[in-house]
């Protein structure tokens, strides 16, 4: 669509209907308590240009400054025609068009409304009175005095509702963020997507028997797990998932109604008013046999869960605030060290280097050597945690292609060969899942680069959602003993936890091995030592 070219707002349009009404009570009222013929006639004409143009507004694209400037013609003429017949200059009627010019346009609309209403109506008085005495000439100028005043008035009140609408988004956050925590402190269960979720299967579970009930959400355009769960233990079937399953979930999204393939199911559960929630299983065999009787029985139980999703809706958004809130910060942090820390200690780096650089006894100038090189390994450091900082997972780029990146930086920067293996299938994971994923992938590979004193490190992705499998493998040295300031492991356990993997580390004097599994019973991911899958 053409710039200009839009139906004015709500609040313009009113604005707009609202001024003119008024500007043709103004100019009719007297002229109907005096019974002026002539001036009604007038009024008539006023009343048919505004018409026009409300109607012209509401119901047509024509550009702004086009509009102004033909409705601007219109009324100087009509005023005058009115002139010609009753001799007087309807200030009232001269200023609504230049208002409306500066509330729509600002001072360049203002001053192109003035200049066209000033050449038209001298032009038509021209041709129809003739000459402009002093009396008609001082009317002139306090009618465009008038017009002129409310023209500035109307670009004030733009101004003004501008910076008022650059402010009321903040605004808003802020009410609703007190709303939010005024809420936290009374919600029954809390804002914890994935433990509403776990409790929503456990509902539908005790309504629809099933060996196995997995709840996916909606993220991005994309069906994403949120939990598995079961209360019986499901049969083996391999690394199988809704993603690569016939099982269409597309299909219960769109339609609303449950499908039902074999022993399998989905449905959706109503009363979300936002996120939309699927629920993915397969069915107990003491279930009704007849497909009609089974998704009767799956659409009941789906509608009994409209408290439980209303509580997962809240608690979804919440999570999305919280990740965009730790996206802020991370960023922020990046900042702060790259503007900060960095640049003092590359500063610092240059000082020294002009020390270095004059006669230095030589017992000082290795140490002056050894310092120096110190503060360029800090600098690289530092930067190599600010481009960690800002690393992440987005709707563009997979928890695969995220990894591989990382992984290529840090050997670009280390000069250690690390090589990705990545396996992903269509079907995501949730953002939060993927962003904790990332930062452990991204805590053991800089562990094995700065402490393993390894040669190589084997990185190796799996997602077939809802189960991922991430594992870095190193021929270092091994783990050293656990220093007190040390917190690298403890943090990756936290993250894993979060998301509810399952973290395992194995570690020999011929290296160190991460294993990370999400999702996965024991035995169902090949590869991982049995640990990995507790």
């Amino acid at each position: 669509m053409a710039r200009g070219i839009t139906r004015p707002a709500p609040v313009h349009f009113a604005t707009g209907a609202l001024t003119r009404v008024l500007g043709l009570v103004t100019i009719g009222v007297p002229a109907v308590v005096a019974g002026d013929t002539d001036g009604l006639v007038v009024v008539m004409a006023f009343a048919v240009i505004w018409a026009v143009a409300i109607t012209l507004s509401a119901t047509t694209r024509i550009p702004v400054l086009a509009a102004l400037t033909a409705e601007a013609v219109a009324v100087s003429a009509a005023c005058g025609f009115a002139l010609d017949r009753t001799g007087l200059i309807h200030a009232a009627a001269l200023a609504v068009v230049p208002f409306l010019g500066g509330l729509r346009k600002g001072v360049r609309g203002l001053v192109l409304v003035i200049l066209v209403q000033v050449g038209t109506l001298l032009s038509v008085v021209a041709a129809l009175v003739g000459t402009v005495d002093a009396g008609l000439l001082a009317q002139l100028v306090a009618g465009y005095v008038v017009a002129l005043g409310l023209g500035l008035l109307g670009c004030f009140v733009r101004n003004a509702q501008a910076s008022s609408e650059e402010l009321t988004p903040y605004r808003d956050a802020r009410v609703l963020l007190e709303q939010l925590l005024e809420l936290s402190d009374v919600l029954d269960a809390g804002l914890d997507a994935p433990s509403i979720g776990a409790r929503v299967i456990s509902a539908f579970q005790d309504a629809v028997p099933a060996t196995r009930v997995s709840l996916w959400v909606v993220v991005d355009g994309e069906i994403r797990p949120l939990v598995t769960g079961s209360l019986l233990e499901a049969p083996d079937h391999g690394s199988r998932t809704a993603a690569d399953a016939p099982l269409d979930l597309t299909q219960v999204l769109s339609s609303g109604r449950p499908v039902v393939l074999g022993s399998r199911f989905a449905v959706r559960p109503v009363g979300v008013a936002g996120r939309a929630v699927l629920l993915e299983g397969e069915c107990s065999p003491t279930l009704p046999t007849t497909r009609r009787s089974l998704e009767q029985q799956l659409q009941a139980a789906a509608d009994g869960l409209r408290r439980l999703t209303a509580q997962l809706d809240t608690a979804l958004i919440f999570g999305e605030v919280n990740l965009a809130a730790t996206r802020n910060e991370r960023r922020r942090l990046a900042r702060e060290m790259h503007d900060g820390v960095a640049q003092d200690i590359a500063s610092m780096g240059y000082l020294l280097d002009a020390v270095a650089a004059g006669d230095l006894p030589d017992d000082v100038r290795p140490q002056v050597e050894l310092l120096r090189a110190t503060i360029s390994r800090v600098v690289s450091e530092v930067r190599a945690s600010v481009t960690a900082l800002r690393m992440d997972v987005d709707a563009n780029q997979s928890l695969g292609e995220a990894i591989s990146g990382l992984a290529r930086r840090l050997s670009d920067s280390s000069g250690i060969s690390i090589r990705c293996t990545v396996d992903e299938r269509t079907a995501r994971l949730r953002p939060e899942v993927e962003a904790e994923l990332l930062r452990i992938a991204q805590e053991a590979m800089t562990n094995a680069v700065k402490h393993s004193e390894a040669s190589e490190i084997d990185v190796e992705c799996l997602v077939d959602a809802p189960r991922a499998r991430i594992v870095v493998r190193d021929n270092g040295r091994g783990l050293g003993p656990r220093r007190a300031d040390s917190h690298g492991l403890t943090i990756m356990r936290e993250r894993a936890t979060l998301v509810g993997a399952s973290l395992t580390i194995d570690s020999s004097h011929l290296g160190t091995v991460v294993y990370v599994s999400l999702g996965s019973r024991r035995g169902a991911i090949r590869g991982a030592p049995e640990g990995a899958l507790s």
